[in-house]
C-alpha cells in the first residue's frame, strides 16, 4: 500500500463548530491531532529519504550501465575494451580505391602488398526468356463516335487525360485504323502529344478491329486508368502491359503471357535449390517473392523487373557453379519452365553464370568465390576488374592507426574519471539534519522554488559514506593498480597514470607516451587490457576461483567483472540492483530499500487508522461535554423560571 497523504486519514462526516461551551471543537480537534500526527510525519520522512537513497543508486547503476554499454559490448567491436581489435586498429590504402580496398583485424601486421584483379565475383542469374506479361489489348472497338470522350493513361508514373474525336464520319465504312490514325486527333497523335513521341505506340489488328498500346522509346508500364472511353475502346479499368506484383495469384493468372495454372488445391509447388515452397492462389506475387528472398536456405532473390517485363532470379552466392537449380519434377503448377509463366527454365535454371574472382597477390594467382576475402590478416575488398590485369596493379597498404587506438582509450578513462568523480562527490557530500523532507502541510504554506530549493538541500548527503559505493571505487583503483600474471608493463609505463589523493583516483594520460606505446608495442597494450583468464566469469565462483581469475586476467576483464558485479540482471542480480533495483527489470519491485519503503507504507496505514480512532474519540468527548453542558444550561434555565415565578 501506497501512502502519500497523511492529511485526509478521515472522512467521516461530523456536525462541528461553537457549542454551547463556546469552543470552537474543530479548531481545538486540530490542534490536538497535529500532535498525534507526528509520529506519522516522521516514518513519511523516513520514507521519503528512503525514496531518494533509491533514485541515487539508481543513477550511479545507470552511469555504471553506460559504460558497460559503451566499452564492454561484443556488438560495439570499435569502442569494445574487451577484443584486441580495439588496440589493434589499422587504417587500409589503396593506389586506385575504385578496384580494391582493404581494411585489418586483429591479427594483421601493417605492409604493403600488390594486387591484380584480373575478375570479380559476380552471381549467376536466370531470367524470363521473354516478356511474361499479356499485351495491352482490348476487344473489338463498340463505338467510333467518341466526340468529347476521354482516356485516363498512366505511363511510368505519369498520368495524363487525353478528349477524343468522332471517328465515325471517315469515306466508307469506319474502322479501327482511322481511330489510330486519323492525322492530329488520332490516338497516336494524342498520346504524342501526352507524353511525347516514340514513348507510346497505338497499334490495331485489321482483322479483329482491336487497339493494342505498347511501350517504346525507354518508357515501361502503360496503365489505362479510367476515363469515359474506355469501355467503348474495349478495355477495363487498370488495364496494364505490366504485372502487378500486389495481386493475388489467382487474380493475375490469365495477366501472365502463359496464363498461370495451379493443382487441384488451387495451388503453386515447386522446389528452389532444394527448398520446397507451396503457396496458395490467394497470396500475392509480391508476398510469395519475398517469401523466397527471406528464405535463407535458397539462397536466392527473385523479382519482378518491371521496365524488361521479366522475372529475374540473382543467387545470393557469387561465384561459377550451379548456384539455381529448379526441380521440375517437383512443379505442380506451371510458374516454371520454359513453356510457364515465368519463361525460367527448370533444372540448372541459371541462364547468365557467375564467374569467380580472378586475382594475383604478391604474385599468388588466387581465385575466390566473393568479392570480400581474407589473406594472412589482410581484408581486400575488390570493386573492379582492371582492363589490362596482366600490364595492371595497385599497391595497398596497411598501417597502425594509432590515434584510433589512442582516442578510443581516452574516450574510455574520460567515461571512467567521470563515474569516479561522481561516485566520490556522493560519498563526501554532507547530509544536514536542519532540511528534513517537508510534510504535505509545510509544502502548502511554501512557493514552488522554495519547495525545491528546500528538498535539494534536503536530497544531499544521503550517501554519504557509504558502503556500497566505496567498494565500487576501491575495487576499480585496485583493479588497475594491481599486476597481471606474466603481463611486463602497466598503466603507468604506458602514459596512464594516477592523479594526487585531491583527485580521489583519477586518471591522468600522457598523450606523447601513449601514443608511443601504441606504435611501437600493440600488441603488450593489447594483453595489458585483453588478456583472458581460464576461469570464466560466474556469480557462483569460489573464492579461490575468483583470485585466480582476478590475478590472470587483463585491466578491461577485471573492470568488466566490477561492473557485473554490482550490476549484473542475469546469473544472479547484482548488488546494486539488489539494494535499490533497477526500472524495467524485476528488481523494480524486488530489493531491500522497495521492502523498506513497503514497510513504511504498512506503519504508516496502521498509524492513520489508530490516528482516525483518536479524533473520532476526541469529536465523541467534545460532543458529551457538549451535550452535558446544554443539559446543565437547561436545568438552569428551568430553577431561574420557578425562582422567578414564586417571587
Amino acid at each position: 500500500m501506497t501512502v502519500n497523504n497523511i492529511a485526509s486519514y478521515t472522512s467521516r462526516f461530523r456536525l462541528s463548530g461553537l457549542g454551547g461551551s463556546g469552543l470552537d471543537t474543530d479548531t481545538v480537534v486540530t490542534q490536538l491531532m497535529n500532535v498525534e500526527k507526528i509520529p506519522i510525519n516522521k516514518l513519511y520522512q523516513k520514507k521519503q529519504l528512503a525514496e531518494w537513497k533509491r533514485d541515487d543508486y539508481r543513477s550511479i547503476t545507470n552511469l555504471l550501465r553506460g559504460l558497460k554499454d559503451e566499452f564492454f559490448d561484443v556488438l560495439k567491436p570499435s569502442t569494445n575494451m574487451l577484443s584486441q581489435s580495439s588496440y589493434k586498429k589499422y587504417t587500409g590504402t589503396s593506389t586506385d580505391d575504385t578496384i580494391v580496398t582493404v581494411a585489418g583485424n586483429s591479427s594483421s601486421i601493417p605492409g604493403s602488398h600488390t594486387i591484380s584483379v584480373t575478375s570479380i565475383a559476380t552471381a549467376g542469374k536466370a531470367e524470363s526468356s521473354s516478356g511474361v506479361t499479356d499485351p495491352l489489348e482490348g476487344n473489338a472497338v463498340s463505338d467510333y463516335n467518341l466526340s468529347g470522350k476521354t482516356l485516363e493513361i498512366t505511363l511510368d508514373g505519369i498520368t495524363r487525360d487525353i478528349t477524343l474525336d468522332n471517328y465515325s464520319y471517315v469515306a466508307g465504312a469506319p474502322s479501327t485504323s482511322d481511330i489510330v490514325a486519323k492525322a492530329s486527333t488520332g490516338l497516336q497523335a494524342l498520346v504524342d502529344t501526352a507524353f511525347g513521341s516514340g514513348k507510346i505506340t497505338v497499334t490495331y489488328d485489321g482483322n479483329t478491329e482491336k487497339l493494342e498500346f505498347a511501350n517504346a522509346g525507354g518508357a515501361s508500364k502503360i496503365t489505362l486508368t479510367g476515363g469515359t472511353a474506355l469501355d467503348k475502346l474495349g478495355f477495363t479499368a487498370d488495364a496494364s502491359n505490366r504485372l502487378d506484383t500486389s495481386k493475388s495469384l489467382s487474380d493475375l493468372s490469365t495477366a501472365f503471357a502463359t496464363d498461370l495454372t495451379f493443382n487441384g488445391s488451387g495451388e503453386l509447388k515447386f522446389t528452389i535449390n532444394s527448398t520446397r515452397f507451396t503457396f496458395d492462389q490467394s497470396v500475392s506475387l509480391s508476398s510469395m517473392f519475398n517469401t523466397i528472398n527471406t528464405n535463407s536456405d535458397v539462397n536466392v532473390n527473385i523479382q519482378y523487373d518491371e521496365t524488361t517485363d521479366k522475372i529475374v532470379i540473382t543467387s545470393k552466392q557469387l561465384g561459377y557453379g550451379d548456384n539455381i537449380i529448379i526441380d521440375a519434377a517437383a512443379q505442380e503448377g506451371n510458374f516454371f519452365g520454359a513453356a510457364g509463366a515465368s519463361a525460367i527454365n527448370t533444372g540448372s535454371a541459371t541462364t547468365s553464370q557467375g564467374v569467380d574472382a580472378d586475382v594475383e597477390i604478391d604474385g599468388q594467382t588466387l581465385i575466390r568465390s566473393s568479392n570480400t576475402f581474407t589473406v594472412n590478416g589482410v581484408t581486400y575488398n575488390l570493386l573492379k576488374a582492371h582492363t589490362d590485369p596482366a600490364a595492371q596493379s595497385e599497391t595497398v597498404s596497411l598501417s597502425l592507426d594509432v590515434d584510433s587506438i589512442y582516442n578510443n582509450i581516452k574516450s574510455f578513462v574520460d567515461k571512467y574519471n567521470d563515474i569516479i568523480s561522481t561516485i566520490n562527490t556522493k560519498l563526501g557530500e554532507k547530509y544536514d539534519r536542519e532540511y528534513p523532507p517537508l510534510t504535505d502541510e509545510q509544502k502548502a504554506d511554501m512557493e514552488a522554488e522554495d519547495i525545491k530549493k528546500w528538498e535539494d538541500k534536503a536530497k544531499t548527503g544521503l550517501l554519504r559514506n557509504d558502503q556500497l559505493l566505496q567498494g565500487i571505487v576501491y575495487n576499480m583503483r585496485q583493479a588497475l593498480s594491481d599486476s597481471i600474471g606474466d603481463v611486463t608493463i602497466n598503466l603507468s609505463s604506458i602514459g596512464i597514470t594516477t592523479s594526487d589523493y585531491t583527485e580521489q583516483g583519477k586518471l591522468i594520460i600522457d598523450e606523447t607516451e601513449l601514443k608511443e606505446a601504441i606504435s611501437n608495442n600493440p600488441e603488450a597494450v593489447s594483453e595489458l587490457f585483453t588478456k583472458a583468464s581460464g576461469t570464466d566469469y560466474s556469480s557462483s565462483l569460489t573464492s579461490g576461483e575468483r583470485t585466480q581469475r582476478y590475478e590472470e586476467e587483463g585491466l578491461a576483464y577485471r573492470l568488466s567483472d566490477i561492473l557485473n558485479d554490482y550490476i549484473r540482471t542475469t546469473d544472479g542480480k547484482g548488488l546494486l540492483l539488489e539494494r535499490a533495483g533497477m526500472e524495467d527489470d524485476r528488481t523494480e519491485y524486488s530489493n531491500s530499500i522497495y521492502t523498506e519503503i513497503d514497510n513504511y507504507n504498512d506503519r504508516i496505514s496502521e498509524l492513520l487508522e489508530k490516528l482516525s480512532d483518536k479524533e473520532n474519540k476526541y469529536y465523541a468527548k467534545f460532543t458529551a461535554m457538549e451535550q452535558a453542558i446544554s443539559r446543565m444550561n437547561a436545568q438552569s434555565n428551568w430553577l431561574s423560571s420557578q425562582l422567578g415565578g414564586s417571587g
